[in-house]
């Protein structure tokens, strides 16, 4: 990420004044002679000018003089270098990216600020060269340790790191070939000499499976274990509830709060509970953990807190946010335990109107510990022992599903997207390694808590008002809305624009793509179009939601964000002035949306290392699956038996010459007209497995039959394909 522009001290003001006024680069002697200021008052201008360099807002040239970037043709940034060899520098001021080409990126590594001089302007895209590095941003590499004709050396795990890390033997430090090692870097490449470095801790064997945890957190920078000093302050945390606290608090423990959580779940930071009234109405309580009242601003365990910014969850274990005394036990909804909680207290009519909303600082105690595939059963099937076993819940579960369909239904009515996401659930075996990777849809029960913490959420946001920590939504990028339109028109639909603006339009859209084979394929593409959520200060409403208000405040033991909503939410109702000015909660949207995002590509890409080591097991077996996404090159297809996908490639087709049609995404053969678009079901043979980059290459299973385009006199209306369900990836979060 660039460094944030920030006010410069008055000096260093002065002396930008002095370049833009002399309109010409300018030596050391001559700013000080610019200055007219007496020797002894003149000893802050070389440590000033050194740091507008290191900043880039200048630039040392020739003959020891300086000169301002922008008049120079010159830009500072950040490098994100591709693993094909190229890169682009991200401007510090803003802008579009600059590309920089194999041969212009010189001696600059992956993640490197630098310099750039604009060389030239292919159509709307900026070229540019490396002329400086002004900053080395990759001091450590992880990855696994190779030797080879008398060579140590480090085999990067980030493929954006293009060299491979030479070790002397004597930074060796008791490493040994075929383990997973974290090396500091004492020399950066040159045009001509690879990086070298030293070994500074070995993680373990590759094969190891808690290795490839060690590797995502070190990939990603993720604070891993907690400093002794949290820890002991977690431990000294209370969970018994003392009767002063307890008289503080509103008692709520004869309701029915239950959580619903996954099977694998282990905080539950949020119960719900309904009570349905005669007429129809319903009083639903929300009640979320009070963290806040544990861990209170400026303590040891809110900086801990803070510095994490959210827990990061992967098949194996978590990554924390708070140490697991309060994540698990103490802030925890434990059933049958005495917790402190936040409720919202929501009345709804008949037809799910909200009518009336109210905050309580109060005690519950949760009933039961539910989870979703439970609550599924419970109501949809008829097993008679089930049901008795759980009979005190049946009636309230019932009720909260007629509830969460109302709230479907307003939301639709309001233009929310409601779009159906399978997530992956992964099996280990008892070494950690996985066996297999289910989906896990989108039941009722996922729905019910979805509705209910949304509309808590909502209510939040709406009562705070300024200051918030919003959670938002921008509208679609008009650009990448064309080519979705584009992309859907190839298809046979028509998306009216008036869909950038209004949701509800969107929302039409989808309902009548819902009714074709092509559903599925054409959500994910949407997904991918649409713009990431956020969080802000200020209140830009929550496009895919259909909102104007909208924060997130129901799992403050996950994510920061959530804490600091709570801070904001109980002093507004004890009538206190907010713990945050509006500036400090702009900085706290962008460090806590980077976090996120830091977050969300470190749990991708385990379960992308998951998919790969399972299907590696799977060599030779054959899978049904549907065609995902097209390209000139082959062909993506989801699998059905496993949450996975993988690439049929187009040189794995003999059997004909391929043309890619772009508009109807599509491989069309010359001779044969055998067709392979979006949506067909497919059967497909997994051929080789690639660990290391994590590439799947399947091939056509032995006597699929691909459909036959006919000749053009003979078309006629395209016989609807059988409808099916694809396997979708996260890749937006509301």
């Amino acid at each position: 990420m660039s460094p944030k522009k920030r006010k410069l001290p008055p000096g260093e003001k002065k002396l930008l004044r002095i370049f833009r006024q002399a309109g010409r680069p300018l030596s050391l002697t001559e700013v000080k002679q610019e200055l007219a200021l007496p020797p002894e008052q003149l000893a802050w201008v070389d440590e000033g000018v050194a740091r507008l360099v290191e900043r880039g807002e200048l630039v040392l040239i020739k003959g020891n003089r300086y000169g301002l970037t922008q008049q120079m043709n010159l830009v500072a940034g950040e490098l994100t270098v591709h693993p094909d060899g190229y890169g682009f520098v991200t401007p510090d001021g803003g802008g579009k990216d600059i590309f920089i080409g194999a041969a212009d990126l010189t001696d600059a590594w992956h993640r490197d600020r630098v310099v750039v001089r604009l060389e030239a302007r292919r159509g709307k895209r900026r070229e540019g060269r490396v002329i400086r590095i002004l900053e080395r941003r990759v001091q450590e590499v992880l990855g696994l340790l190779a030797h080879k004709a008398d060579t140590y050396y480090v085999e990067p795990e980030d493929e954006h790191l293009l060299f491979n890390l030479i070790i002397p033997p004597a930074k060796l430090h008791g490493a040994e070939p075929g383990y997973v090692v974290r090396a500091r870097v004492t020399h950066y490449p040159t045009a001509h000499l690879n990086p070298q470095g030293e070994v500074v801790e070995v993680l373990g064997p590759l094969e190891d499976a808690e290795v490839q945890t060690h590797i995502v957190v070190g990939k990603y920078d993720l604070p891993d274990k907690f400093p002794p000093e949290v820890t002991a302050a977690a431990k000294e945390v209370a969970a018994a509830l003392s009767p002063k606290v307890m008289k503080l608090r509103e008692d709520l423990r004869h309701l029915p709060f239950v959580t619903i959580d996954s099977e694998s779940a282990r905080d539950f930071d949020d119960g719900i509970a309904l009570v349905k009234k005669p007429g129809g109405f319903y009083t639903l309580y929300v009640a979320i953990a009070d963290v806040s009242f544990y861990v209170t601003p400026g303590s040891i365990l809110d900086e801990e807190a803070h510095h994490r910014g959210t827990s990061v969850y992967f098949p194996q274990r978590a990554v924390h946010m708070l140490p697991e005394t309060l994540s698990t036990d103490v802030c925890s909804l434990r059933p049958g335990e005495d917790r402190l909680a936040v409720v919202v207290m929501l009345d709804y009519d008949r037809r799910g109107h909200l009518r009336r909303c109210r905050f309580i600082r109060g005690v519950i105690k949760n009933k039961a510990r539910l989870t979703y595939r439970l609550v599924q059963r419970l109501m949809t099937e008829d097993d008679r022992e089930l049901r008795r076993a759980y009979r005190p819940f049946l009636k309230m579960l019932a009720q909260m599903g007629e509830l969460c369909l109302l709230l479907r239904e307003r939301r639709a009515e309001r233009g929310s997207l409601l779009m159906s996401i399978p997530e992956a659930e992964v099996v280990l075996d008892e070494k950690g390694w996985p066996v297999d990777i289910k989906r896990v849809d989108h039941l009722l029960s996922h729905q019910l808590i979805e509705e209910f913490m949304i509309a808590a959420n909502e209510a939040v946001a709406q009562y705070l008002g300024e200051p918030c920590l919003f959670r938002v939504h921008d509208r679609p990028d008009a650009v990448k809305m064309e080519a979705f339109r584009d992309f859907v028109r190839g298809l046979g639909f028509e998306l009216p624009k008036e869909a950038n603006r209004d949701p509800r339009v969107l929302r039409d859209f989808l309902e009548e793509v819902r009714q074709t084979p092509l559903a599925a394929t054409v959500q994910l593409m949407l997904l991918r179009s649409l713009k990431q959520a956020r969080y802000d200060a200020d209140n830009l409403g929550h496009y895919g939601l259909a909102t104007e208000y909208y924060t997130h405040f129901t799992s403050p033991i996950r994510r920061y964000p959530d804490l600091l909503v709570h801070r904001l939410l109980l002093a507004k109702l004890a009538g206190k002035r907010p713990p945050l000015n509006p500036d400090d909660l702009d900085e706290e949207a962008r460090y806590l949306s980077n976090r996120e995002r830091r977050a969300i590509e470190a749990e991708r890409e385990m379960l992308a290392r998951m998919q790969v080591r399972c299907l590696a097991q799977r060599i030779d077996e054959e899978f049904s699956g549907l065609i995902t996404g097209v390209t000139p090159f082959g062909f993506f297809v989801s699998l059905d038996d496993i949450y996975a996908d993988g690439l049929v490639r187009l040189v794995d087709l003999p059997d004909d010459y391929y043309k890619y049609d772009d508009i109807r995404q599509r491989l069309i053969g010359r001779r044969h007209r055998r067709i392979f678009q979006l949506g067909d079901a497919v059967r497909v043979r997994v051929a080789h497995v690639d660990i290391r980059r994590r590439h799947v290459n399947l091939v056509l299973a032995e006597g699929h039959e691909a459909p036959v385009e006919q000749p053009p006199e003979e078309k006629k209306k395209r016989p609807s394909r059988r409808r099916r369900s694809s396997k979708l990836e996260k890749t937006k979060q509301f």
